[in-house]
C-alpha cells in the first residue's frame, strides 16, 4: 500500500528533523522544510505540518474504539514535538536529535499503519500515485476563473483561485506533505466549485457547459486518485446530481 496518510508524512518529517544532525531545533526544521526561519514560506510549510497533525487526530477518531483510545494518549506528546511551546528553538543546548524520542515516533508510525489499514482508498489514505492530471485540472480551473465572466462575486472567485493554487502547491510538495493533504484540499475545492457552479446562470448555456465539463473532470481525477482506480460512471452521475441539487437550492433562495 502507498503510505499516503497524514500520520505517515508527519512521522517522516519529524524523523528527518531528528536525524538532520543539526545543533538546534530550528536548524533541523529549516533543513527539512527547505525554507528560512521567520519567512512567510517557512510559516506556510510549518502550518502544513500542523495540518498533518490535525488530520491524524481526525483520522484516529475514525478507528475502532480500542485503537483510537490507545493512540489518542500520545496526541499531546506529538503536538509538543511539532510546536515545542516551552522550548527555545534556537537554543544551542537543544540539538535536533532531542526533538522526539524514537519510542514516540514509533508509536506515531504504528498509528499511521493502523489508519492506513482501516481507511485505505479513502480521502484520508488515498491509493493513487499519479498527481499530474490533478495539478493540470486545477490549473485549467484557475485559467477559467481568471478569464471567465460568470456572474459570481469577485471575492468568491478569488477564494476559489486561492484554493486551487494551494492544491497545485501541495502537489509540487507531495514528497514533504503527502497525498492525504492533497486529497483533502482537492475535495474542499470541489465543494466550493460545486456551490459556485450553481450560481452560473442557465441564461448562458455555453459558459454553464464549460463549467460543468471542467467540474466533472476534476471530480473524476479526485475520485480516481482516492481509489487508485479508474472512476466508474456512477461517480460522475453523483457529481452531476450534486450540482443540480445545489442549483435548485440557490434558485429557491433567489426566488
Amino acid at each position: 500500500m502507498v503510505q499516503s496518510t497524514a500520520a505517515h508524512h508527519l512521522h517522516a518529517i519529524l524523523t528527518r528533523v531528528r536525524e538532520s544532525g543539526k545543533g538546534q531545533y530550528v536548524q533541523g526544521w529549516v533543513s527539512v522544510l527547505d525554507a528560512e526561519m521567520s519567512s512567510a514560506e517557512f510559516c506556510k510549510r510549518h502550518a502544513e505540518v500542523v495540518n498533518l497533525l490535525s488530520l491524524t487526530i481526525q483520522q484516529l477518531h475514525a478507528l475502532p474504539d480500542r485503537s483510537r483510545d490507545r493512540f489518542m494518549r500520545y496526541v499531546p506528546a506529538w503536538w509538543n514535538v511539532v510546536i515545542q511551546p516551552k522550548a527555545n528553538w534556537a537554543d544551542n543546548g537543544r540539538a535536533a536529535i532531542q526533538i522526539a524520542d524514537l519510542d514516540l515516533l514509533d508509536h506515531l508510525e504504528s498509528a499511521a499503519d493502523i489508519i492506513l489499514s482501516n481507511l485505505a482508498g479513502s480521502e484520508g489514505a488515498p491509493a493513487g500515485t499519479d498527481l499530474s492530471e490533478m495539478s493540470r485540472q486545477c490549473q485549467e480551473w484557475v485559467e477559467i476563473l481568471e478569464m471567465d465572466g460568470a456572474n459570481i462575486d469577485d471575492a468568491i472567485k478569488s477564494q476559489l483561485i486561492s484554493q486551487l493554487r494551494h492544491v497545485i502547491w501541495l502537489v509540487e510538495n507531495v514528497e514533504i506533505f503527502g497525498e492525504a493533504r492533497i486529497s483533502g484540499e482537492a475535495s474542499r475545492a470541489i465543494g466550493s466549485l460545486a456551490q459556485a457552479s450553481a450560481m452560473v446562470g442557465e441564461g448562458d448555456p455555453e459558459r454553464a457547459g464549460i463549467w460543468k465539463r471542467a467540474f466533472m473532470s476534476l471530480v473524476s481525477v479526485c475520485a480516481a486518485f482516492n481509489r487508485g482506480a479508474p472512476v466508474v460512471r456512477e461517480s460522475i452521475e453523483t457529481g452531476s446530481a450534486l450540482v443540480g441539487e445545489i442549483a435548485n437550492v440557490v434558485q429557491d433562495i433567489q426566488s
